[in-house]
């Protein structure tokens, strides 16, 4: 018998960024001088990880991201000067990594809460190689907001001050698509920047052009949500509201909407235990659903819940986010929730690093569950 993975630990990072998008760039270069070194190896490209764009390459590059994401040019380029190199050996800048994830996410409106308030739950599996970094970002000109980040400028998910809520799992993992476009942590950060409501935020989605295959949750406060399936140009979208019959909406790493069966490749079996999960657990009747409820079916292992502790095959939960969408609170787990507390955050505080320590306990994974299935 295959002894189990020791627990292992880690350091996640809160970090609170406030001033332009200039100067918040800058803080971020002070603060990542204190980042691991295989963090910074991949963040520039120049430490020797990826190959660094050509002048004109990023040049192209930075055009493309100020059409669509107006101002992280900026920031991208106060950190550049703050880490004193040229803006083309930013990983980032010059589009050159892909990232696949394994995630659950859900919403839940209103009318089937205890509370009245409309709820959005994320949990985000991956392997312990992360960055292990929530961001509460407060740039003049832009929404206030708060999510994990990826690639220091990106983002994995996050709640912003208009009460406009995202998160995102891939939906064909494994997947390398090769259309131009902007990768979904350009799309989920620009989303928290620049909208206020789901209409808003449909909208922008619709006009970006988008190089990657994954399942988006958008939530706002006046009680609408959403879940786009998006395989680069081609995208479905299910909405509910005060007026649906249905008031929960939930994915996780595969396509479930109809005209999306045609890109649904690489269904894996722990992929569609998550999802019965969720579609057995989350409540379905009137003021049901607790904010503990919830909590539970985010902290219980699969295939009862959507936890799973399988780091070293890019299964493990790395955290646990709650977004109370009408109060506009955040609590989060750092960690597998089975080992680690929930902790509860806003948009307020001081500008700032704070560290918080998880563990992460190691299971060995079944051959089952990488199994496609239909």
């Amino acid at each position: 018998m295959t002894a189990s993975p020791a627990m292992k630990t880690g350091l996640f990072r809160h970090v609170v960024m406030e001033g332009s998008a200039y100067e918040v760039g800058k803080m971020q270069a002070k603060w990542f001088a204190d980042a691991p070194r295989e963090h910074i190896d991949l963040m520039i490209a120049a430490a020797g990880k990826l190959d660094k764009a050509s002048a004109a390459e990023a040049k192209a590059a930075a055009s493309f991201l100020e059409t669509h994401c107006p101002g992280l040019g900026e920031e991208i380029a106060g950190f550049a000067d703050g880490w004193g190199v040229p803006p083309e050996v930013i990983a980032y800048h010059s589009l050159t990594a892909i990232r696949s994830s394994n995630c659950s996410h859900f919403a839940v409106l209103p009318a089937i809460t205890a509370d009245g308030h409309l709820y959005v739950g994320r949990s985000y599996e991956w392997s312990r190689d992360d960055e292990l970094r929530l961001c509460t970002t407060r740039i003049r000109g832009q929404a206030a907001h708060l999510g994990f980040s990826l690639f220091l400028f990106g983002r994995y998910d996050g709640i912003n001050e208009h009460g406009l809520c995202v998160a995102m799992s891939a939906g064909v993992p494994c997947s390398m698509p090769a259309d131009r476009g902007l990768r979904f942590w350009a799309v989920v950060r620009t989303l928290l920047d620049r909208c206020k409501r789901v209409d808003e935020a449909l909208d922008l989605f619709a006009s970006l052009p988008i190089s990657f295959n994954w399942n988006l949750t958008i939530a706002d406060r006046t009680g609408q949500a959403a879940l786009v399936e998006c395989a680069c140009a081609h995208r479905a979208v299910k909405r509910i509201s005060p007026e649906t019959a249905e008031k929960s909406l939930y994915s996780t790493n595969h396509f479930t909407l109809p005209g999306m069966q045609a890109y649904d490749q690489n269904r894996m079996r722990q992929s569609v235990q998550r999802y019965n999960a969720l579609k057995s657990r989350l409540p379905s009747a009137s003021s049901s659903g607790t904010k503990e409820k919830l909590r539970t079916i985010l902290s219980t292992p699969m295939p009862e819940g959507v936890c799973c502790h399988y780091y070293d095959d890019g299964l493990g939960t790395l955290w646990s986010i709650l977004f109370d969408v009408t109060a506009g609170k955040t609590e989060i787990c750092f960690g597998s929730p089975v080992v680690n507390p929930w902790r509860s955050f806003g948009l307020n505080g001081p500008v700032g690093v704070t560290t918080y320590p998880a563990q992460f306990p190691g299971e060995n994974s079944a051959k089952e569950l990488w199994e496609r299935v239909k």
